[in-house]
This record gives C-alpha cells, sequence and structure tokens, in this order.
C-alpha cells in the first residue's frame, strides 16, 4: 500500500477536467498515480464518478451534500488513519500541472519523507500541501463547523498550540494555481459567521485570541459535531444554494 493518500474535492467539471488532465499526462509533474488520489465529489450532478474509469478513487455524500471544505478534507484524513498511510496530500482542483523539469512533488516528498510534518507547494499554501500523520493523531481533524474557509487558519492556531509553528518545509513544483474565481458562486459564504465561531472557539479574533484550548478547556483536538442542513442554516446558505449543500 502507498505511504500517501491525495485527497482532491471536486466542484466544477471545467476545473476539475483540467486539473484531472495535468496529473495524467505521461510527463506529469504531479507523479501519484490515480489508485492514490481520492475524488471527493462536491458536485450537484455527481459529473466526477467518471473519474474512476481513470482509476481514481471516489466518494460523495450519501446524501448528495456538497461537504465543504473541512469535512472533504477529513473524508482523506480518516482514511490515511484508518489505512495507516503516512502523509495526507491536500490537492485543490484548481492546480495545473506541467511537465516535470527538476522534480515531481512525489520525489520533492520523498526526499524529505518521515523528516518534515508539513510539506507545502511553494507559492501554493493550501492548494497542494501534505500532513504527516502524527499532525492528524496529534491535533485531529479539521473543525467541520468551519464549512469553508478559515479552516486552515484555525488548524495551523491548534497547531501552535502544541508547540508546531510555522516554518513549515516548501518545495518547488511546476504547477499553478488559477485560484478560480467562479467556485465562489456555488462555494462561498459570508465571512461574518466564520468569524463569530473563531472568536466563540477562541476567546477573540486571529492575534487576540483568550484561550489555547477550543473553548476554553477542551482538548486540542476537540470540536462539537454539526450537520450540513445545521451549518447550511446557521450560514444562511438555503437561498443561495437551494438544499444543495
Amino acid at each position: 500500500m502507498s505511504g500517501l493518500l491525495v485527497v482532491l474535492p471536486v466542484l466544477v467539471a471545467e476545473t476539475a477536467d483540467a486539473c484531472i488532465k495535468s496529473i495524467l499526462r505521461p510527463d506529469s509533474s504531479f507523479g501519484i498515480p490515480p489508485e492514490d488520489i481520492l475524488v471527493v465529489d462536491n458536485s450537484r450532478d455527481g459529473f466526477a464518478a467518471k473519474y474512476t474509469a481513470e482509476g481514481f478513487r471516489y466518494y460523495r455524500d450519501p446524501n448528495g451534500f456538497q461537504l465543504g471544505t473541512s469535512r472533504a478534507w477529513n473524508v482523506g484524513a480518516r482514511s490515511v488513519l484508518a489505512e495507516s498511510r503516512d502523509y495526507l496530500v491536500i490537492l485543490s482542483a484548481s492546480m495545473l500541472f506541467g511537465p516535470v523539469l527538476n522534480a515531481t512533488w512525489l520525489w520533492q516528498m520523498e526526499r524529505v519523507w518521515g523528516q518534515e510534518r508539513v510539506i507545502e507547494s511553494e507559492g501554493h499554501s493550501h492548494h497542494l500541501i501534505a500532513f504527516h500523520r502524527c499532525v492528524l493523531e496529534t491535533v485531529g481533524l479539521w473543525d467541520e463547523n468551519f464549512w469553508c474557509y478559515v479552516e486552515a487558519e484555525d488548524y495551523s492556531y491548534r497547531m501552535r498550540q502544541v508547540g508546531w509553528e510555522g516554518g513549515w518545509y516548501r518545495a518547488w513544483v511546476n504547477a499553478l494555481s488559477t485560484r478560480v474565481a467562479g467556485h465562489l458562486q456555488y462555494f462561498s459564504v459570508p465571512y461574518e459567521p466564520l468569524a463569530e465561531w473563531r472568536r466563540h472557539k477562541w476567546g477573540g479574533d486571529k492575534g487576540s485570541e483568550r484561550w489555547t484550548k477550543p473553548f476554553g478547556n477542551k482538548p486540542i483536538d476537540y470540536w462539537p459535531e454539526v450537520t450540513i442542513p445545521e451549518l447550511a442554516e446557521r450560514y444562511n446558505m438555503g437561498p443561495r444554494f437551494g438544499r444543495w449543500w
């Protein structure tokens, strides 16, 4: 079994198709085969099932819900833990991989394998980043109360509380992120409710937190379970998404 698993949430066919095509090109700078890539289908129509024909792993919520960011990443994280893999690689569908120049992303990971808790693609942040399983075991999963956005900021703050500051290892790969703004009409929620949840959780805004433990006294990996319909009500997603959350 491979020592890593890539989680690739997809939403819009045009963007996802381009990303998948760049991964499958014979000289792709990504370097990871489809069988180690888990596509999480957040689309309305389930279009991403077609990628299984290329050998990709596939997950779609049984209720057809759009999972958001944290919940989609956690699908991959739970698989890494259950399958005893070493790394979870978070990959955005906005990434496009060119031909190999100096090295593939896989080669860049292998050269520091097991030595680094976090391996980040230079210039791409959470569009292409790998977390060692020890991070998941110590810090926990991403807080699913952040439906999209702020979840990475929250996770970084939690990492600091266990003594793991920034300064993560960064590796260059021949790729670019299109950072597709067109996703916003399907994916974004107002920032203020997200910020309010963060204040509720940490006792203050970023930089002025009063607590080093969630809600003042909870374990670092704690966050209250929440359903997607509950999130839809909290973030007023109903009018925008029409029950497709």
